[in-house]
């Protein structure tokens, strides 16, 4: 297998820039015990801010040429608005034709409330960033594509819940049956945030869900898990699988700057390492 790399981006979220703006010291300070950094802005409208990060990001895909780009999830802040989902689509239109782009729903895409799914959000999602979950293959790595939000609040659709954990099953048997060298699960939510056994919390996949996928990852092989959802860079690892939660090309929620994430995969590594946005 010839060594190849990847972009990771995560969280455009157009909007956000403009619904995290006009806050009181109140809402900040409620947000901050939540472990949300909001930054004191004037009140503002549109998303001009997502436009030229997003901009950026893709001039610098173009510039680096990798195998391909993966989103993972919350292209959106409002699932139902069609000017922000216009944008992104524009943006993504300007990225090479050589290069592919691979999109993971979030919670803001697939949710008109943020958080729980409905089948109406998830056929629009679909109807303008095709399945949400999928598979493909890069050299002999099979990457997996899920719809983590299914797996957070499913409250509505547990069917497609029950479907996508029979899914992830297939494809890493499928990988393993075909000799592929790895397994990689991109998804919004992160397997885990510190641990595999985990509390349930906002930020990672309800461990009803989490405890099966890491069942199949322990068995086939699954090597890592690359997700956003965070707005700030975290990295744990357990029991063989690396997961990565990104942090955002749009607005950050810690310390961390927007950016985007170089992922290098060799025959026998996965690296990856962050750059920033704000700069250059």
């Amino acid at each position: 297998m010839s060594d190849f790399s990847f972009i990771q981006l995560a969280d455009p979220q157009f909007g956000m820039f403009a619904s995290s703006s006009g806050k009181t010291s109140e809402e900040i300070d409620a947000f901050a015990k939540r472990g949300l950094t909001i930054r004191k802005a004037p009140r503002i409208s549109g998303f001009a801010a997502e436009t030229a990060l997003f901009t950026r990001a893709i001039e610098r895909a173009n510039s680096l040429k990798p195998a391909f780009i993966v989103v993972c999830g919350d292209m959106v802040n409002e699932a139902a608005n069609d000017e922000q989902t216009a944008e992104v689509k524009r943006i993504a239109a300007l990225l090479d034709d050589s290069i592919a782009l691979h999109w993971v729903p979030g919670n803001h895409d697939v949710a008109f409330d943020h958080e729980t799914p409905t089948p109406q959000a998830v056929d629009r999602y679909r109807s303008h960033f095709g399945p949400d979950y999928y598979a493909f293959s890069f050299g002999d790595v099979r990457f997996v594509i899920i719809n983590s939000t299914v797996l957070t609040s499913p409250e509505t659709m547990p069917s497609e819940a029950k479907t996508q954990l029979a899914f992830i099953e297939a494809e890493a048997k499928l990988a393993k049956s075909q000799n592929s060298n790895r397994i990689v699960l991109f998804s919004h939510h992160p397997l885990f945030v510190k641990l595999p056994d985990e509390d349930d919390n906002p930020w990672s996949i309800k461990k009803q869900y989490r405890t099966p996928i890491l069942k199949i990852a322990a068995d086939h092989e699954i090597a890592a898990n690359f997700a956003g959802h965070w707005h700030r860079n975290n990295v744990a690892r357990a029991n063989g699988i690396e997961v990565v939660a990104s942090g955002p090309v749009g607005y950050p929620l810690g310390n961390d700057p927007s950016g985007y994430r170089i992922v290098s995969v060799t025959s026998t590594k996965i690296k990856h390492e962050y750059h920033s946005l704000e700069t250059g």
